[in-house]
């Protein structure tokens, strides 16, 4: 039985300039060619995911938004993770008095701050996108707690002492922060349900597959992706956190170097 091969997209399977290197996608296609299967496994949105399984000429599931939901390409949902209601309420309370932008995100559809709806979020403006205003926003979710709400992120300037001055993991939270990077230029935040992970998801997935046999290999820069390492053969890029790969089997070269070609390399071919 071929390799289950999960791959982080951003800092990992792509370089730090957001390409997808032409290495890397040859490597995946023979490691497929001998039975190989890859899932892509992501903080990105189901809509900033497309484009690189498209490229990859991909059919499997997509593991996006940290874990939190897994669909099929044609976006049929198959498992999520939601926020307890009463803590996504908390949560955009904080947000909101922040005066930043902000975006939550139900299994179907994301609800974008005007101005993330006007001008795009990190990956761009999303068709099924509903916008809302602060107030109208926290009236829904006080009102309608049966919109799951999966993630919640919050964008804009020097956001990182935000983040530090709540304890996030005490309200039942995984947090997440990302510093400007090459798909957008101001700092983020994200927090998901302490249930949900990318470690969770993959395992999910590899048993709806029916892909408990296989053999697997787990490639990420984040914390988030090391939670999958547990599942076979961990392996980290040279530009991922050091905590990161402390925990990963192998530290590959960096991103920008064909990390995932030579982890394929290595283990695959």
């Amino acid at each position: 039985m071929g390799f289950l091969i999960i791959s982080d997209i951003d800092h990992t399977l792509l370089n730090n300039d957001g390409e997808l290197l032409t290495a890397n996608i040859e490597a995946l296609a023979k490691a497929r060619a001998l039975g190989a299967t890859v899932v892509l496994s992501t903080a990105r949105s189901f809509a900033g995911t497309l484009s690189v399984h498209k490229a990859l000429d991909l059919e499997t599931p997509l593991i996006v938004s940290n874990g939190t939901i897994i669909a099929t390409k044609e976006g049929k949902i198959l498992n999520t993770e939601a926020i307890k209601n009463e803590t996504v309420v908390d949560v955009f309370k904080l947000y909101k008095e922040t005066g930043n932008a902000w975006i939550l995100r139900t299994p179907n559809f994301p609800y974008f701050h005007p101005e993330l709806a006007a001008n795009g979020g990190p990956f761009g403006i999303e068709e099924n996108r509903k916008t809302m205003n602060p107030d109208n926003m926290l009236e829904h979710i006080q009102n309608n707690g049966h919109t799951p709400i999966v993630s919640a992120s919050l964008f804009g300037a020097n956001l990182e002492s935000f983040y530090n001055a709540n304890d996030w993991r005490e309200m039942g939270l995984i947090p997440d922060f990302y510093p400007p990077s090459h798909y957008y230029s101001k700092d983020g935040m994200s927090v998901m349900s302490a249930n949900a992970s990318k470690g969770n998801a993959a395992r999910w997935l590899q048993n709806y597959m029916g892909l408990n046999d296989s053999p697997v290999i787990a490639l990420g820069d984040n914390v988030a992706d090391a939670t999958m390492f547990s599942m076979g053969i961990g392996v980290a890029p040279e530009n991922a956190k050091a905590e990161v790969k402390e925990q990963a089997d192998w530290v590959a070269p960096h991103c920008d170097d064909g990390a995932v070609a030579a982890a394929i390399k290595k283990f695959v071919l």
